[in-house]
C-alpha cells in the first residue's frame, strides 16, 4: 500500500456513510493502493462482500459498450453507419439497422435482444 494515500481518511468517509455496501479498490498503474470490502453481497442470506464480489452493472453496460464501439470506430475497424446485418446473421430485425441506431437506442429492437431469439450467428 502506498504511504501517500490517506487510508484512514478513506475508511473514515466510508464508515460515516450509512448503509454503504460495496468494494473500494484504488490502483495506480498496476499497484493496488487500497482495497477493502464493506457490507453485504446478499443481506437476506447474510453473505458479506469480499474483494472478489461481482456486482451487476445493469445500464452501466451501455456506457462500456459505447466506449468499446467508439474505440473500434477510432481504430477503423467499424463505422457508425455499418449495417448490423454485416455483423450478425439474424432475420428478426430490419436490414437497415446500423451500429449508430443501436448506440442511440433508435433501432426498434427490444430491450432484451437475446431473449427474443433462440439462435444468433455471428459471421
Amino acid at each position: 500500500m502506498n504511504k501517500n494515500l490517506n487510508i484512514k481518511l478513506i475508511e473514515d468517509k466510508i464508515n460515516n456513510m450509512k448503509e454503504f455496501s460495496g468494494v473500494i479498490r484504488i490502483n495506480r498503474a498496476e499497484e493496488v493502493l487500497f482495497e477493502k470490502a464493506y457490507g453485504f453481497a446478499d443481506i437476506s442470506n447474510d453473505r458479506i462482500n469480499n474483494i472478489n464480489t461481482r456486482f451487476g452493472i445493469a445500464s452501466g453496460a451501455k456506457l462500456l459498450t459505447a466506449i468499446s464501439i467508439c474505440k473500434l470506430v477510432e481504430q477503423g475497424k467499424l463505422k457508425f453507419d455499418s449495417l448490423l446485418k454485416e455483423y450478425i446473421d439474424c432475420d428478426n430485425f430490419d436490414e437497415n439497422v446500423t451500429v449508430k441506431h443501436l448506440l442511440t437506442h433508435t433501432s426498434g429492437l427490444t430491450d432484451y435482444f437475446y431473449e427474443d431469439f433462440t439462435e444468433i450467428t455471428i459471421p
